[in-house]
């Protein structure tokens, strides 16, 4: 099949789908924008956090109070003042440019070792160069640590770190000023400003800066000699704080649990090196999302809904998630979940679309019960062998009545005829196959499966009999000649199912079952009767109808002759006359 034909055979439907497609993505864009996707995103994002390669950050070190150290303290909580002096004045002779503490200061401890504490935060800031964070600016009120002159030294606090509803850490409130880095100097005003919420762009899971035990360090700060230049702490960033597990400072993060003091490295690496997350404009989002649902509307328009949809998402996961983390690795938040949504919505709109166009194609055939489970089953139109009973109806002087009368006159009986013949036929689960001129093909027992097809068929056939009679009597009484019908009814095996290609579909039943049926109503007109009904189906029908046994016949175009009984016509209803 050539592109061309392809595209006339499917154009209309593509233009629908791509119509819905952008309907969609703009949906999902201001969904985005008004935070209804919120939660769904942040899960994306650690997603993508976890799946991006690990950094291997060298300019933070880890100064950690573990278990052993804490054990050897004796487990005193909060850690020894003096004890943070000693690893201080450890960080200080090895050189370090920048410490901080993951470690309040607030709360004032035994005199000495504030005192302690005091002295080795005054030696460290001795040069001009070096600079001290803590977790909190705030001094003791009294003690050695309340000396205003140390809260001049102390020059940033550590950015606050808010938890989600969901217990995971993702996000941090920074203070924006001139610079924005960790340590920078900035004026008190500068650091009294509403923050910034930023995401964290974590480098790696737990364990991925280099750590080295406070025990250590503190022995360097016993020895009282500095250390050589190539010493790991030299001309790096120290963050000091606890790992040990009765200090509960761990929090879940996307790759997992890890320590607070772990989280202010990140945050602190992020910030050092400006390689925040900054999201992608709603244009670039809406374009991305356009671009999806261009290239899903091709692949829903060639495959059925349900594959095309899953197709589709696969492709939008396994496609966007590189993309997305191509993009994460040089700043930018590209959220692959929004072009999956839209697709989504897309399949979701592809699947009415084609339910929509089931039941319009449907519901010219068959009642709206039929045609409700037909939409919940649609493999019931897949083609199959199955028994059935088929019905054919006819006018009789329809030609000659349609010479006597004007061409309005004669559509608007006809469309009163083939409406009540229809609800007759409906009425008993039957399904209208064709329109032929004045003629009436109808299926009972297939698209679904109705073990009384059978009985339904010669009932329906009844039952357009009263519906053509009561016509007739109000044609009559406006002065209008009455109509004549003939039906023949047969049961049989066919061929049941959609047939035809190129967007030329049409559910029919194939066989000789349909063309002996046809032949048995002709029959009407030889024997001057009104309904006859072949032997398999008065069988099968096993109805309590008078009948007349017409006896063997024999039917044109077949060698064997066939029995038919000519069925009595319908008692009128109460009230007829």
């Amino acid at each position: 099949m050539s592109l061309g034909r392809w595209w006339r055979a499917r154009r209309a439907r593509l233009r629908q789908l791509w119509v819905v497609g952008a309907i969609a993505a703009c949906a999902v864009t201001a969904g985005s924008a008004m935070g209804y996707f919120e939660s769904l995103q942040v899960r994306a994002l650690d997603l993508l956090m976890y799946l991006q390669s690990p950094r291997q950050p060298g300019t933070i070190v880890i100064v950690a109070v573990d278990d052993a150290a804490f054990d050897a303290l004796g487990r005193r909580q909060p850690i020894p003042r003096d004890y943070l002096a000693r690893v201080l004045r450890g960080v200080g002779r090895a050189g370090a440019a920048t410490v901080g503490f993951d470690i309040s200061f607030r709360t004032a401890g035994p005199a000495a070792e504030d005192a302690a504490l005091a002295r080795a935060i005054a030696e460290f800031t001795e040069q001009g160069s070096r600079r001290l964070v803590v977790a909190s600016a705030a001094l003791p009120e009294r003690g050695p640590l309340a000396d205003s002159s140390l809260a001049k030294l102390i020059v940033l606090s550590a950015p606050e770190v808010p938890v989600d509803g969901d217990a995971i850490v993702r996000r941090v409130v920074v203070k924006v000023g001139r610079d924005v880095a960790f340590g920078a100097a900035v004026t008190q005003s500068e650091a009294s400003e509403p923050g910034q919420v930023l995401p964290i762009n974590f480098v790696g899971p737990s364990g991925s800066f280099l750590t080295i035990p406070s025990d250590a360090v503190a022995a360097i700060g016993d020895a009282g000699a500095d250390l050589a230049g190539d010493n790991p702490l030299r001309g790096r960033i120290v963050l000091v704080g606890g790992t040990f597990q009765d200090g509960r400072d761990f929090h879940m993060t996307p790759f997992g649990r890890m320590a607070g003091v772990e989280i202010q490295a990140n945050i602190a690496q992020m910030l050092l090196t400006q390689s925040f997350v900054r999201p992608a404009g709603w244009i670039a989002v809406l374009g991305v999302q356009l671009m999806a649902v261009l290239l899903a509307g091709l692949v829903m328009t060639a495959m059925r809904p349900l594959w095309g949809t899953a197709v589709c998402l696969a492709a939008a996961a396994i496609l966007g998630i590189p993309a997305s983390l191509a993009a994460l690795r040089r700043g930018y938040l590209v959220d692959f979940l929004l072009p999956v949504l839209a697709v989504a919505l897309l399949g979701l709109g592809a699947d009415l679309l084609a339910r929509r166009r089931l039941r319009e194609a449907l519901g010219r055939y068959v009642s709206p019960e039929v045609a409700a489970r037909v939409e919940r089953r649609p493999e019931e139109l897949a083609g199959e062998r199955r028994e059935v009973s088929i019905l054919f109806s006819d006018l009789r002087g329809f030609t000659t009545l349609s010479e006597r009368m004007a061409p309005e006159q004669m559509a608007a009986r006809l469309t009163e005829y083939f409406d009540a013949m229809t609800a007759a036929i409906f009425e008993h689960r039957g399904m209208v196959n064709d329109f032929i001129g004045d003629a009436i093909m109808a299926v009972f027992g297939a698209p679904l499966d109705d073990p009384d097809h059978a009985r339904h068929a010669v009932e329906s056939a009844l039952g357009m009999q009263r519906a053509l009679a009561g016509l007739n009597r109000r044609w009559e009484s406006e002065g209008l000649p009455p109509l004549r019908m003939g039906l023949g009814v047969h049961t049989g095996e066919v061929f049941a199912g959609n047939v035809g290609r190129e967007g030329k579909v049409k559910y029919a039943v194939v066989g000789d079952t349909v063309n002996l049926a046809s032949r048995v109503e002709g029959l009407n007109k030889e024997l001057g009767t009104i309904m006859l009904v072949t032997e398999s189906a008065y069988r099968k029908a096993a109805l309590d109808v008078g009948v007349t046994d017409r006896g063997l016949v024999q039917v044109k175009g077949r060698q064997e002759p066939v029995r038919i009984y000519e069925v009595a016509p319908p008692e009128p209803d109460e009230g007829e006359c």
